[in-house]
């Protein structure tokens, strides 16, 4: 609730100054909280989850590794894909191995700090670590310890990520958020990433 009222507050305060602003002033005030980073749906309505969300960059891996930056033995898999389809028929997915990591950098800012995905694991459970790092024009660094989950091994959405104190603390001018994917044990795949622009409720 301290999250929502705060991120509600920025929000109240931004538009009041964007109502008396001009247009250049306006355009400042949303270069610097964030926005126009993608359509929005309630994708994942199905779960109980009604938020809105914006698909990433290649979110879906059906581009490979565009937009992604891999290591320790991550690959883009295929054929396979999340069973529902969520952001349309594709035949691909992110493979991280124990130890491996993938990296992408997604639109941002006050208004975007939750992030939620498909996941299983490969034979068996995995666990994944999840880091936001953000940067600042200075190479200032913000980071996030997002969290670590277990997945078992059926398709399932993963737990929301929220990276509403990454957005806070990050330095101003700042505008994308790296997301950092880590498997710590066994070999997990991903496949099609949201960011979900106000963190709302379930």
């Amino acid at each position: 609730m301290r999250r929502l009222a705060l991120l509600g507050s920025v929000l109240m305060a931004t538009a009041a100054l964007a109502a008396t602003a001009g247009t250049a002033q306006a355009g400042l005030i949303q270069g610097l909280i964030g926005g126009g980073c993608g359509t929005t749906l309630p994708v994942f309505a199905p779960w109980g989850d009604f938020a809105p969300y914006y698909l990433a960059p290649n979110g879906t891996f059906e581009n490979g590794s565009a937009n992604w930056s891999l290591s320790g033995g991550a690959t883009v898999a295929a054929p396979t894909n999340e069973p529902w389809y969520l952001a349309g028929t594709g035949s691909h997915a992110l493979r991280i191995p124990s130890g491996g990591s993938a990296s992408i950098n997604v639109c941002y800012g006050l208004t975007y700090p939750g992030v939620r995905f498909f996941v299983v694991g490969q034979g068996g459970n995995a666990t994944v670590h999840v880091r936001v790092v953000s940067r600042s024009l200075l190479g200032v660094l913000s980071v996030l310890d997002g969290g670590t989950f277990t997945t078992g091994s059926g398709w399932a959405p993963s737990p929301k990520v929220s990276t509403l104190f990454s957005a806070l603390a990050a330095p101003l001018g700042t505008k994308s958020m790296q997301l950092q994917f880590t498997v710590e044990s066994g070999t997990a795949q991903i496949d099609d990433l949201f960011v979900d622009p106000f963190l709302l409720k379930s």
